[in-house]
């Protein structure tokens, strides 16, 4: 769980130069995010308006647009992790690990600029044995 009397800032663990990467990281993500889903919201709308008499394209349609709609919401989540990482570079919180609260490794910070818990900790929240309230 996190010590909420932490002193360190993220400009404590990161460079200047480290810390504007990973903010221009998660711009770019972001701003692909927001491109496929508009693409997403596009293609669903063209093919909304497809009249057809075929059952089975109708259905293909449908199933086509419900995919899109789901990717959407993934993408929806994988947006509201990279703003709350923008948050978390803005407040000085941000390279933290959220249940730990130590620091997490600049190549995991690469690899994954949203990344909310250390290594250690992301495996135990993918199982499900965190305590998320404490977090």
């Amino acid at each position: 769980m996190v010590d909420t009397k932490r002193t360190m800032k993220t400009s404590d663990i990161l460079t200047p130069e480290a810390i504007e990467g990973l903010r221009q990281a998660l711009l770019r993500k972001r701003q692909r995010i927001i491109d496929l889903y508009e693409a997403d919201v596009k293609a669903g709308q063209n093919s909304a308006q497809e009249d057809t008499d075929d059952y089975v394209d109708r259905a293909n349609s449908s199933y086509h647009r419900e995919l899109m709609f789901s990717l959407s919401n993934a993408e929806r989540d994988q947006l509201i992790e990279i703003d709350e990482a923008l948050r978390r570079l803005d407040e000085g919180s941000y390279g933290f690990c959220q249940y730990s609260g130590k620091p997490i490794g600049l190549p995991r910070l690469e690899a994954v600029p949203w990344a909310r818990y250390s290594v250690e900790y992301q495996e135990l929240a993918e199982k499900g044995l965190l305590d998320e309230e404490g977090a």
